[in-house]
């Protein structure tokens, strides 16, 4: 599907329409969607002639690449914004343009959106959805498109979640950095398609901004709900942080138990080794004409082994 138009009516008779044949009459109980999933000229130029868009909003539309901004027409405002899919792991960024007039709103993006489909099915529960004005609709699509970064940064604090439990547990491990790393990346990606979005949303609340009455009121609480969904994202870094800090030290543990063993066993080893040593020192003395003299040493050796891990526990070095 590339273009679709929903005609919903107050009085719940909500319909397709056909904007090659059919020219809906709008009024303050009707509320006219159009919506694009391909940015198709021909396309546009049907939507564009339904809705008589300007030649600054269509030119506008018909480019895919550019940094969320808020353009301001005389009888509308166009808003381009980053949005995100909930299950795509890369965090890729989808341009979606929003164009809103009078008792009529328009989006236009490369590709089917989750958060569009789910919004627009949850409306089809409302029966008065016409008399909504476009602000009020526009703001509910705002809504649904930080809604899934929110679901986003909860899967990625699942998966933060799940290198806290590799760094603290298992002790294979080997993966853990390149998995910090691909988490890393997607906070990386998510923010570069979050932050900006502050660009068309902050123009709302600026006290120079005012839509015309026929729009709606300017929507209240998104700009706050976009800076909770940023310092989320920046929670989820901090949060990952936290894990390579966990396995830090958690390396540094495991080192210092290799330390503790090796030296230990030095430390037994040392005293029958200087004994030996002494031992085979090449002096005549009785002591060696004697041949059981040798299991002497052998005891000596032991003793003093036994001696050092009594200690060695005694003092709870092991």
């Amino acid at each position: 599907m590339t273009l679709r138009a929903v005609l919903y009516d107050a009085n719940g008779h909500d319909r397709e329409v056909d904007l090659t044949a059919d020219q809906p009459r709008l009024s303050d109980a009707r509320l006219l969607w159009i919506d694009l999933d391909e940015r198709d000229v021909d396309d546009l130029s049907v939507a564009a002639g339904a809705l008589g868009l300007e030649r600054e909003a269509l030119r506008r539309l018909e480019r895919a690449e550019r940094r969320p901004n808020l353009l301001r027409l005389p009888e509308r405002v166009v808003l381009s914004l980053g949005a995100v899919e909930p299950d795509d792991l890369e965090a890729r960024r989808h341009e979606v343009d929003i164009v809103v007039g009078k008792n009529h709103v328009m989006t236009v993006h490369d590709g089917r959106l989750a958060a569009i489909d789910e919004y627009v099915t949850e409306m089809k529960e409302e029966r008065e959805l016409g008399r909504l004005d476009a602000a009020a609709f526009t703001a509910g699509l705002l809504d649904a498109i930080l809604t899934v970064y929110f679901r986003q940064i909860e899967a990625i604090e699942r998966d933060i979640d799940a290198l806290d439990d590799v760094a603290v547990r298992s002790r294979r491990d080997s993966s853990f950095l390149s998995d910090v790393l691909a988490v890393r990346r997607r906070i990386a990606r998510l923010r570069r398609s979050l932050a900006p979005n502050r660009e068309a949303l902050l123009p709302l609340e600026r006290p120079d901004f005012e839509l015309r009455s026929d729009l709606g009121e300017v929507w209240p609480g998104l700009l706050q709900r976009l800076e909770r969904a940023i310092d989320a994202v920046e929670n989820a870094r901090e949060l990952l942080v936290g894990s390579f800090d966990l396995y830090l030290g958690r390396s540094s543990n495991r080192t210092n138990e290799i330390m503790k063993v090796l030296t230990l066993v030095s430390s037994i080893a040392l005293p029958g080794i200087v004994l030996a040593g002494i031992m085979g020192m090449n002096f005549k003395l009785p002591f060696f004409e004697v041949s059981s003299n040798f299991f002497v040493v052998l005891g000596a050796m032991v003793a003093m082994s036994l001696a050092i891990l009594a200690i060695a526990r005694w003092r709870q070095w092991i």
